[in-house]
Protein backbone atom coordinates (compact mmCIF):
# COMPACT_ATOMS: atom_id res chain seq x y z
CA UNK A 1 0.00 0.00 0.00
CA UNK A 2 1.15 2.97 -0.94
CA UNK A 3 2.03 6.18 2.53
CA UNK A 4 0.94 9.55 1.54
CA UNK A 5 4.76 10.20 2.11
CA UNK A 6 5.80 7.34 -0.47
CA UNK A 7 3.02 9.71 -3.12
CA UNK A 8 4.38 13.11 -2.09
CA UNK A 9 7.74 11.75 -2.46
CA UNK A 10 6.82 10.19 -5.92
CA UNK A 11 5.02 13.78 -7.50
CA UNK A 12 8.25 15.64 -5.74
CA UNK A 13 10.63 13.35 -7.86
CA UNK A 14 8.56 14.10 -10.75
CA UNK A 15 8.58 17.74 -10.55
CA UNK A 16 12.04 17.90 -9.72
CA UNK A 17 12.84 16.14 -13.12
CA UNK A 18 10.79 18.10 -15.00
CA UNK A 19 12.93 21.02 -13.91
CA UNK A 20 15.62 19.59 -14.92
CA UNK A 21 16.90 17.38 -11.86
CA UNK A 22 18.79 14.12 -12.09
CA UNK A 23 16.87 12.28 -8.71
CA UNK A 24 18.71 9.27 -7.52
CA UNK A 25 18.84 7.49 -4.57
CA UNK A 26 21.54 7.76 -2.35
CA UNK A 27 23.20 4.14 -2.59
CA UNK A 28 23.51 4.75 -6.54
CA UNK A 29 24.54 7.68 -6.54
CA UNK A 30 26.55 9.28 -9.87
CA UNK A 31 26.87 13.07 -9.39
CA UNK A 32 28.40 13.32 -12.68
CA UNK A 33 25.44 12.34 -14.68
CA UNK A 34 23.83 15.99 -14.76
CA UNK A 35 24.66 19.11 -13.65
CA UNK A 36 21.58 19.17 -11.09
CA UNK A 37 21.47 15.65 -9.12
CA UNK A 38 18.87 15.52 -6.19
CA UNK A 39 20.12 12.78 -3.58
CA UNK A 40 17.11 10.74 -1.73
CA UNK A 41 18.17 10.49 2.21
CA UNK A 42 21.72 11.52 2.43
CA UNK A 43 23.02 10.59 5.75
CA UNK A 44 24.12 13.35 7.67
CA UNK A 45 25.38 14.64 11.28
CA UNK A 46 22.32 16.91 11.62
CA UNK A 47 20.03 14.55 10.07
CA UNK A 48 18.52 13.11 6.44
CA UNK A 49 16.75 15.30 4.62
CA UNK A 50 14.52 13.87 2.33
CA UNK A 51 16.68 15.15 -0.41
CA UNK A 52 20.41 16.95 -1.35
CA UNK A 53 20.55 18.62 -4.26
CA UNK A 54 24.16 19.02 -6.01
CA UNK A 55 25.13 21.66 -8.86
CA UNK A 56 27.73 20.67 -10.35
CA UNK A 57 29.00 17.84 -7.78
CA UNK A 58 28.75 20.41 -5.05
CA UNK A 59 26.22 20.64 -2.49
CA UNK A 60 23.76 23.19 -2.86
CA UNK A 61 20.90 22.79 -0.27
CA UNK A 62 19.72 20.41 2.04
CA UNK A 63 15.79 20.26 1.92
CA UNK A 64 14.26 18.60 5.44
CA UNK A 65 10.88 18.69 4.46
CA UNK A 66 7.38 17.22 7.12
CA UNK A 67 5.54 15.01 5.11
CA UNK A 68 2.31 17.48 5.91
CA UNK A 69 4.05 20.30 4.45
CA UNK A 70 5.24 18.10 1.09
CA UNK A 71 1.33 17.69 0.72
CA UNK A 72 0.99 21.09 0.79
CA UNK A 73 3.47 21.90 -1.51
CA UNK A 74 2.50 19.64 -3.76
CA UNK A 75 -1.22 21.26 -3.59
CA UNK A 76 -0.10 24.50 -4.23
CA UNK A 77 2.08 22.70 -7.14
CA UNK A 78 -0.93 21.22 -8.99
CA UNK A 79 -2.95 24.31 -7.93
CA UNK A 80 -0.47 26.58 -9.68
CA UNK A 81 -0.12 24.21 -12.52
CA UNK A 82 -3.66 24.17 -13.31
CA UNK A 83 -3.84 27.77 -13.51
CA UNK A 84 -0.95 27.41 -16.06
CA UNK A 85 -3.08 24.93 -18.01
CA UNK A 86 -6.27 27.17 -17.98
CA UNK A 87 -4.11 30.25 -19.36
CA UNK A 88 -2.77 28.19 -21.87
CA UNK A 89 -6.10 27.06 -23.32
CA UNK A 90 -7.32 30.81 -23.74
CA UNK A 91 -3.32 31.69 -25.12
CA UNK A 92 -4.09 28.84 -28.14
CA UNK A 93 -7.97 30.22 -28.14
CA UNK A 94 -6.71 33.62 -29.05
CA UNK A 95 -3.66 32.37 -31.27
CA UNK A 96 -6.36 30.24 -33.19
CA UNK A 97 -8.61 33.22 -33.63
CA UNK A 98 -6.03 35.59 -34.63
CA UNK A 99 -4.72 33.59 -37.37
CA UNK A 100 -8.43 33.14 -38.38
CA UNK A 101 -8.57 36.84 -38.58
CA UNK A 102 -5.33 37.01 -40.12
CA UNK A 103 -6.20 34.79 -43.20
CA UNK A 104 -9.45 36.20 -43.27
CA UNK A 105 -7.70 39.87 -43.75
CA UNK A 106 -5.26 38.16 -46.23
CA UNK A 107 -7.73 36.25 -48.13
CA UNK A 108 -10.06 39.81 -48.74
CA UNK A 109 -6.80 41.53 -49.34
CA UNK A 110 -5.75 39.15 -52.47
CA UNK A 111 -9.87 39.51 -53.61
CA UNK A 112 -9.54 43.19 -53.63
CA UNK A 113 -12.51 43.65 -50.97
CA UNK A 114 -10.70 45.60 -48.20
CA UNK A 115 -12.39 48.68 -47.42
CA UNK A 116 -11.07 51.58 -49.22
CA UNK A 117 -8.90 53.54 -46.58
CA UNK A 118 -9.84 57.25 -48.26
CA UNK A 119 -13.34 56.67 -47.15
CA UNK A 120 -13.17 55.68 -43.51
CA UNK A 121 -13.08 58.50 -40.93
CA UNK A 122 -11.21 58.81 -38.12
CA UNK A 123 -13.27 59.36 -34.72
Amino acid sequence: MTTPEDRARETIDELLEECGWAVQDKNAATLAVSRGVALRELSFKTGEPDYTLFVDGTEFVRPLIAVSEQERIVAEVERCLSVVKELEAVVNANLQRATRLRQSILQRAFEGRLPDRTNLRAN
